[in-house]
């Protein structure tokens, strides 16, 4: 009798610690969960369903809305932002009513915030603008992700992306070249020429004059700012730029 009195809470302990591991692994995915991109949610809801992406958007909560072009008509589809589950389709108008609305909805321009959001996998927006030329007219906008600079070419209506180009690094200005050459060496800027070898880094070639007389040729490097070499006048050699002892 004594044995069975044990079995009863070792039995409740042992079914206790199931349901907290089972209700662990449900809830633990939860809390490194991260929201689906846009590209992601669109490529889901063109898996479970035939059709064509007209324009997604999210709400403030977590759940994205899909505005979709079926072979019935055009439907409004809400999916949960993190796990991609459909919370609800609805159609919006019948497949003969597209027709004429969609005339409608291609001639819309999209604004800069729709442009933003559809976009926004690609990086921080540092900059849009919209181009308006004699036969053409589009959205201009430079992202950056992980310090990489990227010029993106937009449909404004449609928010497609025309072109991709990154963007290079901007060679300094003459001005900064002697700015950084008369800092490094205490002098003032006299003369400057810039070289651009074949495959190569630019450099700038400034010569500073300092207040004892003596003259410097600093080289700066064109795109990275940094002072590669110093020449002191009568020198045979270079001088390492980080050595100030002159």
């Amino acid at each position: 009798m004594k044995s069975r009195r044990w079995l009863v809470p070792v039995g409740l302990i042992v079914v206790f610690g199931l349901l907290s591991f089972v209700g662990f692994q449900w809830w633990a995915p939860s809390l490194s969960a991260e929201n689906l991109t846009i590209e992601e949610v669109n490529q889901i809801a063109k898996d479970k369903y035939p059709g064509t992406i007209i324009k997604t958007t999210k709400n403030d909560g977590e759940e994205y809305q899909i505005e979709m072009q079926l072979e019935t008509g055009v439907y409004q589809i809400r999916m949960d932002a993190e796990s991609g589950e459909v919370n609800s389709i609805k159609r919006k108008r019948l497949a003969e009513e597209t027709s004429d609305h969609a005339t409608e909805e291609t001639t819309k321009q999209l604004t800069q915030k729709e442009i933003k959001e559809r976009i926004s996998a690609k990086g921080d927006l540092e900059q849009i603008d919209f181009v308006q030329e004699k036969d053409n007219s589009y959205y201009k906008a430079v992202v950056n992700k992980n310090n990489e600079k990227t010029t993106l070419i937009l449909d404004p209506y449609t928010g497609t992306i025309i072109d991709s180009k990154k963007v290079a690094d901007s060679i300094i200005t003459e001005n900064e070249a002697i700015a950084i050459a008369e800092k490094h060496v205490k002098g003032t800027g006299d003369d400057t020429e810039f070289y651009q070898p074949p495959n190569q880094t630019p450099y700038y070639l400034v010569e500073v004059e300092l207040e004892d007389d003596r003259d410097a040729v600093v080289q700066v490097d064109g795109y990275t700012k940094e002072v590669k070499t110093v020449t002191w006048e009568d020198d045979d050699a270079d001088v390492d730029d980080n050595d100030d002892s002159k």
